[in-house]
């Protein structure tokens, strides 16, 4: 996790709703003897008790009714199960520590599995669920950005936009962002529709970089710890991080490298406490930020730094001192909300740390580009 949530985000209604449908299931069905409508609960809309959208909508009730007969036959053993879920809806426990998670019997975890993913992927935007929970995702969306700074930043890389919002239209008519399973749904049936497993991301964190993994086993199915990106956890690794652009040589550049001036770039957190650095490891690994954010110094390096200090080809050295200075006095105010923002910042507190020598053979590149950059615009506007 880049940055921490505001300890005020708010779970989402909708997906609350759908795992308190679950656990009322669970329990109700222990001493039942019949598949009914008293196995699901009741919610007040205008002044009448509705029954549960999971059993009023009949794909939802025929997955909780598959559910249902694959249940034990005795009340102990299903005691057990409800139990079992029960005592297992704290999620952040388990990722600051090695516990084993709980796990359901072979014979139930089919159809706990097809259940859960429905009520995910499509009871989840009914009508009713909307009315019972009388709340939407659009809304929890905007609450979450709300809350949060009104900002549209993924916190998990600092990189990307989680959505854009569109003038004059209300919370349930914005776009929202992807939201993310913190545990796969395919392994943890037992959360797929779990209101803390869920976290507004962006599409490369969500479907690009991360897809299935398992942020809980590394290889050879090592149990592992891993940040826990909403509250109560407030881990992050933000406060750690440094960016170090490493340049090519002299030889290199007269070489015709003047393109790709930077060589490489390493991303990282010599401070880190070490159970905050073993959590780094895995977020690196699933998330791969630190490979996007090196890719990208790499790539505009010179137009970003200049654009940033605001120089032009008419600056001098010590223009270019002055505004790197000016620049690293204080955290920018856009640094949770605009893409990028956070790693160049970062990147540029490195070279103010940095001797006038290591700056003056970063100077001539600066020079060399915001020329060409003039060179490009006379060519635009007079041919």
């Amino acid at each position: 996790m880049l940055f921490p949530l505001n300890p005020n985000t708010p779970q989402c209604d909708v997906f609350k709703v759908l795992n308190d449908e679950l656990l009322y299931f669970l329990e109700a069905s222990v001493q039942a003897t019949v598949f009914d409508e008293n196995l699901f609960s009741q919610y007040l809309h205008n002044g009448q008790q509705k029954r549960s959208v999971c059993w009023n909508n009949q794909p939802t009730r025929e997955k909780f009714e598959a559910l249902w007969q694959a249940l034990p036959q005795s009340q102990q053993e299903r005691l057990r199960l409800f139990e079992l879920v029960r005592d297992a809806q704290q999620i952040n426990i388990y990722f600051d520590n090695t516990s084993l998670l709980p796990e359901l019997d072979e014979d139930l975890f089919a159809p706990f599995k097809s259940l859960t993913s429905h009520l995910f992927t499509e009871t989840k935007d009914r009508k009713r669920t909307r009315e019972q929970a009388r709340s939407s995702i659009q809304e929890h969306f905007q609450d979450f950005k709300r809350v949060n700074g009104n900002s549209q930043l993924c916190f998990l890389c600092g990189t990307s936009l989680l959505s854009q919002d569109r003038v004059n239209l209300s919370d349930e008519e914005q776009w929202r962002a992807d939201y993310d399973h913190v545990l796969c749904k395919d392994k943890y049936p037992i959360y797929t529709s779990h209101p803390g497993n869920f976290i507004p991301t962006c599409h490369i964190c969500n479907s690009k970089a991360k897809g299935a993994k398992n942020v809980l086993y590394g290889a050879r199915n090592r149990r592992r710890k891993a940040f826990y990106p909403l509250p109560p956890s407030q881990e992050s690794c933000y406060q750690y991080a440094q960016v170090e652009p490493k340049f090519r040589g002299l030889a290199e550049l007269h070489g015709g490298e003047w393109q790709d001036p930077i060589a490489s770039t390493s991303i990282t957190f010599p401070d880190s406490p070490a159970d905050i650095a073993e959590k780094i490891d895995v977020w690196t690994e699933v998330y791969q930020v630190p490979s996007r954010v090196e890719k990208y110094v790499i790539t505009h390096f010179c137009e970003r730094l200049a654009g940033n200090l605001h120089l032009n080809d008419q600056d001098e050295f010590e223009d270019f001192k002055q505004q790197l200075r000016w620049a690293t006095r204080s955290e920018p105010v856009d640094i949770k909300i605009t893409e990028w923002k956070f790693w160049l910042y970062r990147m540029q507190i490195f070279l103010a740390n940095q001797d006038d020598d290591y700056l003056r053979d970063i100077w001539p590149l600066l020079q060399w580009k915001l020329s060409l950059a003039k060179e490009e615009d006379m060519i635009a506007t007079f041919g």
